[in-house]
């Protein structure tokens, strides 16, 4: 399992969320992808503007796709 402390995803965990990411929000557009491009702040605010949810509520989607992904987050 990897760890991670700090908001930026490496880009071969990043490519590893993505595709469960595009499924669960498909609102998202690509521009959304490519600005957040693996920050996990921006990720949420992405999802909760899109997608009119709170913002636990989308940071902990980004937490369950990580924890899916096998990444612990600090």
């Amino acid at each position: 399992m990897v760890r991670l402390a700090m908001n930026e995803l490496p880009a071969d965990i990043w490519s590893k969320i993505k595709p469960e990411l595009i499924k669960r929000c498909p609102r998202l557009t690509p521009l959304d992808l490519t600005e957040a491009n693996g920050r996990i702040d921006l990720l949420t605010a992405k999802i909760q503007n899109r997608h009119w949810v709170s913002k636990t509520e989308a940071r902990r989607l980004v937490l369950v796709l990580l924890k899916n992904a096998g990444v612990a987050v600090a």
